[in-house]
């Protein structure tokens, strides 16, 4: 089955250049060169985009008909996509919201039977459970939609068979694909995991991350 891990990396980080706005303005301690952008903030010695980007390119590796698309409108992760040999697509109308990010990914995916939209604000996410969400939707919605779940707690990945490609074309302004899986929430399949820490994303600085 051809599956396109799309993995989003053109978010706005509003809130994470406002907390470090803040935390400036009120002459907290902070790292001199702390960047608005989160996705090129620093975890554990590299940018935050990274850690689950090349995650998704070892599981990719293990895998023949998976393949990793991109989606940016930040130059730096465009490129550092590229030298990693990963496809991406340059999307400068991010900026306007959600939709352009998923609608620039799925025009990228038409050969795909399905994609599984991952963010890269969500470092914490391990590579044996997203290959573990990926394999799991391969076998149980070849036709259908799943979602990452703990609890009652709902988040990413999310997964689309193509037969969902149209209607995520059709998303407007802010919204992304969990309109989509709102609209049909009675077909979606969940797949659960034990810690809640993996699908942490990352929308404000705190001293916890030095």
């Amino acid at each position: 089955m051809r599956v396109t891990l799309i993995y989003l990396a053109a978010g706005n980080s509003r809130r994470f250049g406002e907390s470090i706005r803040l935390l400036k303005e009120k002459k907290h301690l902070i790292p001199e060169k702390m960047p608005e952008n989160k996705l090129l903030f620093s975890i554990e010695g590299k940018p935050m985009y990274l850690h689950l980007l090349k995650r998704l390119i070892r599981i990719c590796s293990r895998h023949s008909q998976w393949e990793v698309l991109v989606v940016t409108q930040y130059s730096e992760i465009l490129e550092t996509a590229e030298k990693l040999g990963v496809r991406a697509v340059f999307s400068p109308d991010s900026c306007k919201g959600a939709s352009w990010s998923v609608k620039a990914a799925i025009r990228e995916a038409q050969d795909a039977d399905a994609c599984a939209f991952f963010v890269a604000d969500q470092p914490y996410l391990s590579e044996e459970t997203a290959e573990s969400f990926l394999t799991d939707m391969e076998k149980r919605c070849s036709d259908g939609l799943g979602c990452v779940c703990c609890g009652e707690i709902t988040g990413n990945p999310v997964w689309f068979s193509r037969r969902f490609f149209p209607e995520l074309l059709k998303l407007e302004g802010d919204r992304g694909g969990k309109k989509v899986l709102k609209d049909h929430w009675s077909e979606v399949e969940f797949f659960g995991i034990k810690n809640k820490d993996e699908l942490r994303d990352v929308d404000v600085w705190t001293m916890e991350y030095d």
